[in-house]
């Protein structure tokens, strides 16, 4: 069976979570008749990265058909066709989801983020745009371009762009934060179901069409056709590390790659021939989840040359996945459980208690993944109860560093806590990411960790955490 009773299923899911919320390279800085334990007393918990390879099945805010799910400051959001409430938004990574009412009681079945700004797409009603300031906590009801069904959007480069199935023109931009929108051509009259932004090109896919791909070079103003790899219902398209995947929900060869900016494509063999409805990247590791199937999701650990099927929680139709520190999923099989999925690393766990009290701290990085929005997991071990503590991050300079706070609190009454925030974006350069507690004796607990980001905002080196008491 993929599921039991729910009782069964909640217990299950909080066995799973407790690892999880340590699952990280942690090392506890400990004092005992005032001095340093030594190093037999330091803990390395192995980080936790999403890797895609399993996944836990998490309670939807509301049994809707949810179809597009996504991630932006701090905040996922995720749209529904139908329901009483057609929004849900986590801010604990997707391991709970609260219901929003959304603008109108419309067919919602793309949203994402950009800029500060939340918008989400309709096929239908009044008004078939909605966006929202207050990270989707509120929405409010934006007249499309057009009344065609829209059916995807993204945001890059300072514009939003959205797709449609029909219409004069299939596509529509906005240059105000999608407060506005103005209608554009489409390379071809075809129904284009998803469109994305990389590396200064936007591409987007359709399931029919002579051509089924389009790319756009100056800001989706106008565009071009592109032929796809095969005549295939095109569903999804993203970018990542250098390359563009699309992947199809039939056709002989159900996944495509570009690594020309989206000019040229190239078929590559699915995993499995499943009705494959979202593709996304994140930390190295492309993941695509499909509606049907024996296996619903697929990952590849080469640029989408290759892929390997993976379980799904349960046998969901899963319409969107999503990635940044953890991967998400939503399904639209209203019939079901749980509606959403999540994957942290499989091979992680934590470590028995070291048995002292301390102080944590992780940067998870790997070197090579952008370090804006980076997750930092930090917490405490049974230190001095009611103590204050503070996370920071400072430039190193000589003169005048910038100290920047990211986190600041007091301790409850047994001393010990743990939580995640994120790294804001920084400037290329060195950083001290560091965590200061009160020992239960009164000494100050510090723990450092320096890491230094490239050129392009990408970690270089992420060093191990330096212990300093006093």
């Amino acid at each position: 069976m993929r599921f039991s009773v729910n009782q069964l299923q909640r217990k299950i899911f909080l066995m799973v979570l407790r690892t999880q919320v340590l699952i990280v390279r942690r090392v506890v800085l400990a004092v005992v008749v005032g001095v340093l334990v030594g190093v037999s007393s330091m803990v390395q918990h192995t980080p936790a990265y999403a890797d895609g390879t399993s996944w836990n099945p998490v309670l939807a805010a509301e049994a809707n058909g949810w179809q597009s799910v996504a991630y932006g400051n701090g905040v996922w959001v995720a749209v529904s066709y139908d329901g009483t409430n057609r929004v849900m938004r986590s801010t604990d990574d997707g391991v709970t989801w609260t219901a929003v009412a959304a603008a109108e009681a419309n067919a919602w079945y793309s949203v994402a983020y950009g800029n500060g700004v939340w918008v989400a797409v309709s096929d239908g009603g009044t008004n078939r745009v909605m966006r929202s300031t207050d990270d989707g906590v509120t929405w409010t009801a934006v007249a499309a371009a057009e009344a065609n069904e829209w059916f995807s959007v993204a945001y890059g480069n300072g514009v939003w762009v959205a797709v449609s199935y029909d219409g004069t023109n299939r596509v529509m931009r906005s240059t105000d934060d999608g407060v506005t929108w103005s209608a554009v051509a489409a390379a071809e009259a075809n129904r284009w179901q998803f469109v994305a932004y990389g590396n200064g090109v936007w591409v987007a896919v359709s399931d029919d069409g002579a051509n089924q791909v389009m790319r756009s070079i100056n800001d989706g103003a106008t565009w071009s056709a592109v032929a796809a790899a095969e005549a295939n219902p095109w569903q999804s398209v993203a970018y990542g590390n250098g390359v563009w995947v699309a992947v199809s929900s039939f056709g002989t060869n159900q996944v495509m790659r570009s690594i020309n900016d989206g000019a040229t494509w190239t078929a590559v063999a699915a995993a499995e021939a499943n009705g494959w409805q979202s593709v996304a990247y994140g930390n190295g590791v492309w993941v695509a989840v499909s509606s049907d199937g024996t296996n619903q999701v697929m990952r590849s650990i080469n640029d989408g040359a290759t892929w390997t099927a993976v379980a799904a929680t349960e046998a969901n139709q899963w319409f969107s996945v999503a990635y940044n520190g953890v991967w998400v999923a939503v399904s639209v099989s209203s019939g079901w459980p749980n509606q959403v999925m999540r994957s942290t690393d499989a091979s992680a766990s934590a470590s028995a208690d070291p048995g002292v009290p301390g102080i944590f701290l992780t940067v998870a990085g790997p070197v090579g993944r952008s370090a804006s929005e980076a997750p930092i997991y930090y917490g405490s071990d049974r230190v001095a109860v009611t103590s204050t503590y503070i996370l920071t991050v400072t430039g190193v300079s000589n003169i005048s560093p910038t100290i920047t706070t990211l986190a600041e609190g007091t301790i409850g009454a047994n001393g010990s806590f743990s939580s995640m925030t994120r790294l804001p974006t920084l400037s290329p350069g060195t950083y001290n990411v560091r965590m200061v507690g009160t020992h239960v004796n009164g000494s100050t607990l510090q723990l450092t960790s320096q890491v230094t980001i490239g050129g392009v905002g990408e970690f270089t080196s992420i060093g191990a955490n330096i212990p300093v008491i006093r």
